[in-house]
């Protein structure tokens, strides 16, 4: 996980968020259906990660400050961590393995109540809400003066998984759609937990787990769009009386906006047409083609947008944002647009900006009142990291941010350059060690001195390193492997921050 800052007139550079003091230890706990469950699906869902900052991790006096949670998944695992900028969280990485079950990209949503973490989780059978204590209720204190403290992970391994009112198996009716791995978690205004999936029959159904530790059952909804005659007689009809599926039934992105008593379920179609849907009155309010607002559209309305993606961002100011990416083979384009509502409660959009991407291909975006933020994964399959202001920038030009690169696992040494400098290089490039390990040998530099003066040797008299004793080699190019007991370290940290299956494939 990394954070960015920003520098004048110049942009942003990503900031690693590096280990302080001991190894991370990482535990691991594993959920298994009662009975055992269904047996593994052959499917088996794409990576994901993403994280979350604390509401108030920019106020200094807030024991947030500088704290975030990010997370990864991979197949039926998933990997929590809490890190800070300013002080070591101990006890703060898990593992969560969910037997026979593969986990939704992007179905891990976290939330912030007064006296709890909230995470919610959708896997492929199962929904999962983890209720952790906040940090403001673990430490009370108004400024924080301590190095180290415990993270909200410490005492996961009390939290009972298979508690009913925390867990819920998706129901073979509706049952979840194979062809969608859309998903979208909210807590409502009482405390409850729910979850908007895709539906095999069409459409989105609505899990919702009753409030934490209230009596009651989970209730499921389902939104579907009505054929035009059965709009003009009833304007609602659940599926399993209609039974039909079509491309206007099948979201690709979901994404949720919470009023004071309602929700607003938007979710973006195969047939490239935006919906809005109120949760409590379960009716769609809003319907808009996409397409309109593409240049050329003719190729893209035969074609299904499995490949659209969807984003919100609101201000009390400003109102409700919403920004669609429009996959298209050739070109891809970002279109946002503002909700307008009237008084007689009907809406529509306000079609602010629309941006057109180069060939590169968008892992995933984020938008915010101003801006829209992309992960890219470029001809070589290299990762980076782009943002545009969607109001002010006639041009169109992104803004590339300067992101750290991975630490390469062995050194090339051509034929005219000294092994022995161009190791002691990559050994000691910035940010190669973190502050205690670079206080750590300082230390251990000023005792040998101390020692050495004591003993009556000459000050500048100090052993040579084992890389300095290394002979050169002729030959053509030579690779000297990274290997010693900090460069472990630093290979495990860019481990951790990879995800499970990535790592299994990059290990040697």
């Amino acid at each position: 996980m990394a954070a960015a800052v920003v520098l004048a007139d110049r942009g942003y550079l990503e900031l690693s968020a590096v280990e302080r003091g001991k190894q991370r230890r990482v535990r691991e706990l594993v959920f298994s259906l009662p009975g055992g469950g269904v047996s593994p699906s052959a499917v088996r869902y794409a990576d994901s990660a993403g994280g979350y900052w604390y509401q108030g991790s920019g106020q200094l006096g807030s024991v947030t400050r500088n704290r975030f949670i990010h997370w990864a998944t991979s197949g039926g695992t998933l990997e929590l961590a809490e890190e800070s900028l300013d002080i070591n969280l101990l006890n703060n990485a898990v593992h969560i393995k969910f037997q026979n079950c593969s986990l939704l990209p992007g179905g891990v949503h976290i939330f912030e109540t007064q006296n709890n973490v909230v995470i919610l989780i959708s896997t492929s059978q199962t929904v999962h809400r983890l209720m952790l204590p906040h940090p403001a209720r673990m430490y009370r204190s108004e400024l924080i003066t301590e190095s180290q403290m415990q993270s909200i992970f410490t005492d996961i391994g009390k939290v009972h998984f298979r508690d009913p009112s925390n867990f819920y198996v998706i129901p073979t009716l509706p049952g979840l759609a194979a062809s969608s791995t859309a998903s979208a978690a909210w807590l409502s205004s009482d405390g409850g937990a729910l979850f908007a999936l895709p539906s095999a029959s069409g459409g989105i159904f609505v899990l919702n787990l009753p409030p934490h530790n209230a009596h009651g059952t989970v209730s499921t909804v389902e939104l579907k769009q009505s054929s035009v005659m059965q709009r003009l007689l009833t304007g609602w009809m659940p599926t399993a009386i209609r039974g039909d599926q079509s491309l206007s039934d099948l979201p690709v992105s979901l994404s949720v906006h919470c009023r004071e008593h309602d929700a607003f379920v938007f979710a973006l179609y195969q047939d490239h047409k935006l919906r809005m849907w109120s949760y409590k009155d379960q009716m769609c309010l809003m319907v808009a083609d996409m397409l309109d607002f593409v240049p050329v559209s003719k190729d893209l309305r035969l074609a299904a947008g499995i490949g659209h993606k969807l984003q919100l961002a609101y201000s009390e100011t400003l109102g409700l944002y919403i920004g669609v990416y429009l996959h298209a083979p050739k070109q891809g384009q970002f279109c946002v647009f503002q909700l307008v509502s009237t008084e007689s409660h009907h809406y529509s959009l306000d079609h602010i900006s629309s941006l057109f991407t180069s060939q590169e291909t968008l892992v995933d975006f984020a938008l915010t009142t101003a801006e829209i933020w992309a992960l890219w994964h470029d001809d070589e399959n290299q990762a980076t990291v782009k943002y545009i202001n969607f109001e002010h920038n006639v041009a169109g030009q992104w803004n590339q941010v300067s992101v750290q690169p991975l630490p390469d696992e062995e050194v090339d040494i051509r034929d005219d350059q000294d092994p022995r400098e161009t190791y002691s290089e990559a050994i000691f490039m910035p940010g190669q060690f973190t502050n205690a390990a670079l206080l750590k040998a300082l230390q251990g530099g000023l005792l040998q001195i101390r020692c050495r003066k004591h003993q009556g040797m000459r000050p500048g008299a100090v052993l040579q390193p084992p890389w300095r004793q290394c002979s050169r080699r002729s030959g053509a190019d030579q690779r000297l492997p990274m290997t010693g007991p900090l460069t472990g370290l630093r290979r495990q940290a860019h481990s951790a921050s990879r995800s499970p299956g990535e790592r299994g494939t990059r290990q040697r």
